[in-house]
């Protein structure tokens, strides 16, 4: 059963609240029940209990911090690669933050290294972007959830419902962003000695909790040819302490893994070759742009063919994701613009901003930009200073504003206000997107 039936049968989300976030998945990436959370429409706790039940595994959510003696068993490179996190150790046992309790392959690779019984614990992937960012120093491109703008929906048709559909947007003071902004950056605790709050849900074994047992000496890596430890236990736990549920994976015999991989002083494995760079983007023309955007299959093929077509007019152009009262970097492309970068971009669409000016207004701007803090360190970012005009596009889908197409030609540089063609090619954008929700929902 998939995330979405199971949730319909528990009753915890509508047809038409899971239809709005399958709409929200395919413009705003992200998992299933991600899309949920972020609209409002699932609290935390919910979601982690749903996929703990459909994965037969422990689950848990809210505010975790990883026992560092665990975090050393491991890379966080790996971590990062592989989507987990180590977070209690004791003599036997290492439980590991998940997003896929499924994956063996890396489960076995870490038994074998540590030889300890793995026990995966299934949480949120909004939740294991906040923890790999902060304590991997591990890249994520920001969500409107990282910065706190997500407020739990009432029930359609209930009082609750209405005060809110009457209450203004938020507005945010620069002070308040900065810091939800530098919070997020570093996966949502306010300071490295964070304990584990009151809000942190475990179910299903007792594995995150902290162990009394001192951390035993991890003994030196088995030689490849050595049998490897078994992933199940060889008795049944104690009573006092239930595993059912976890999902145990049959012995396997991969390849040892290397140093590279999960630490240790094992033989370093041959150097391979650097791979060879990608080639820059080429310029689209328009009727290439309208062509690609008639085959676009998923949200990434719209960005690059929309920033394609810009590259053949524009210096700087990024693509920013609208999320209730944030503006996010999604792509960008052009003269000192940097992929990684743009997705550290976080705008509030506080009053009288450029980026809210278009949102309100669903129509393009030419012009000087606003000058103030929050739009300083987005120019920043993208390297450079203001401009003295720019070119903002909003990109609807279904009459909602979901994208800003932003171009200019650099700092202290007028941008051309040839927008006639952008126009044409942003109605392609929205029916592009349409057919894949049509797509999704019928899978």
């Amino acid at each position: 059963m998939r995330l979405g039936e199971q949730l319909l049968k528990d009753g915890l989300v509508s047809a038409e609240g899971l239809e709005e976030a399958l709409e929200a998945q395919v413009v705003h990436g992200g998992r299933l029940g991600t899309n949920l959370v972020e609209l409002g429409l699932l609290t935390e706790q919910d979601l982690a209990k749903t996929l703990g039940k459909l994965h037969n595994s422990a689950f848990a959510s809210g505010e975790m911090v990883p026992d560092p003696k665990a975090m050393e068993l491991v890379s966080s490179n790996h971590a990062d690669d592989k989507e987990y996190l180590p977070m209690r150790v004791d003599a036997t046992r290492l439980s590991l933050a998940v997003v896929n309790p499924h994956d063996f392959t890396t489960l076995d690779a870490i038994a074998f290294r540590t030889g300890k019984r793995v026990v995966p614990v299934v949480i949120p992937e909004f939740r294991m972007n906040q923890l790999l960012r902060r304590y991997c120093k591990a890249f994520r491109p920001l969500r409107a959830i990282d910065m706190n703008a997500v407020r739990l929906r009432p029930a359609p048709g209930s009082p609750e419902l209405a005060k809110v559909e009457e209450r203004p947007p938020d507005l945010m003071s620069e002070e308040e962003f900065q810091s939800m902004y530098a919070s997020a950056l570093r996966g949502g605790a306010d300071s490295d000695d964070a304990d584990v709050g009151e809000e942190e849900i475990i179910t299903g074994v007792e594995v995150l909790e902290p162990a009394p047992v001192p951390q035993a000496p991890v003994a030196p890596p088995l030689p490849q040819v050595a049998a490897r430890p078994p992933m199940a236990p060889v008795a049944p736990p104690p009573a006092a302490h239930p595993s059912a549920g976890i999902v145990v994976p049959p012995p396997m015999a991969p390849p040892a893994p290397t140093a590279a991989v999960l630490g240790g002083a094992q033989p370093t494995a041959p150097v391979q070759p650097p791979r060879p760079p990608e080639p820059p983007p080429t310029p689209l023309t328009f009727a290439e742009a309208q062509a690609e955007l008639a085959r676009s299959s998923d949200r990434e093929d719209v960005a690059r063919t929309v920033l394609r077509f810009a590259l053949g007019k524009w210096k700087r152009n990024l693509l920013l994701s609208v999320q209730g009262s944030l503006v996010t970097g999604w792509h960008g492309m052009g003269v000192g613009v940097r992929d990684a970068v743009v997705r550290r971009i976080g705008v509030p669409l506080r009053e009288q901003t450029t980026f809210r000016l278009v949102r309100d207004t669903r129509s393009h701007y030419i012009g000087p930009v606003r000058r103030d803090a929050a739009m300083g360190v987005f120019y920043k970012l993208m390297g450079g200073g203001f401009p003295k005009t720019a070119v903002i596009l909003p990109l609807l889908v279904r009459g909602k504003v979901v994208h800003l197409l932003y171009v200019d030609n650099g700092p202290d540089q007028l941008t051309p206000p040839d927008v006639g063609e952008l126009l044409i090619l942003s109605q392609s954008v929205g029916r592009s997107y349409e057919a894949m929700m049509r797509r999704r929902k019928s899978a």
